[in-house]
């Protein structure tokens, strides 16, 4: 189920070349999709990557931590969304340069949402 979402997810945003689900306070990638093998060693720096980005670790209630964070560089843009405040689970996204990201970022919650029940625990 994990695979065919992200592989979907994927195919459906022009330009994607990955997308991770990952758990960042673990530092671990649970699942990932991709139209080209990426090294583990890649995978592992998305994953602190994306901790960094989203303030994971840091002092303070997580509560407070950053939902979503986007990294633009010359080799293409970062996108990182949590699903709900306080849960280590994180969709990480590759863009290719020039790739058009501005209605990635409602699919990219709802598609973490679902990978990570966090809509199940909301309503426990």
């Amino acid at each position: 189920m994990i695979d065919t979402s992200l592989q979907a997810f994927r195919k459906d945003q022009d330009g994607c070349e990955i997308v991770a689900f990952a758990d960042v306070a673990a530092r671990t990638v649970l699942a990932w999709d991709s139209a080209l093998k990426w090294p583990q060693e890649h995978l592992d720096a998305l994953c602190d990557l994306a901790a960094r980005a989203l303030s994971v670790g840091a002092e303070g209630p997580q509560t407070d931590a950053v939902q979503t964070a986007i990294i633009a560089r010359p080799t293409g843009c970062h996108v990182f969304v949590r699903a709900a405040p306080g849960l280590d689970e994180v969709l990480c996204c590759v863009f290719a340069p020039g790739a058009d990201i501005d209605g990635v970022l409602s699919g990219a919650v709802q598609l973490c949402a679902s990978l990570s029940g966090a809509g199940q625990r909301e309503r426990a």
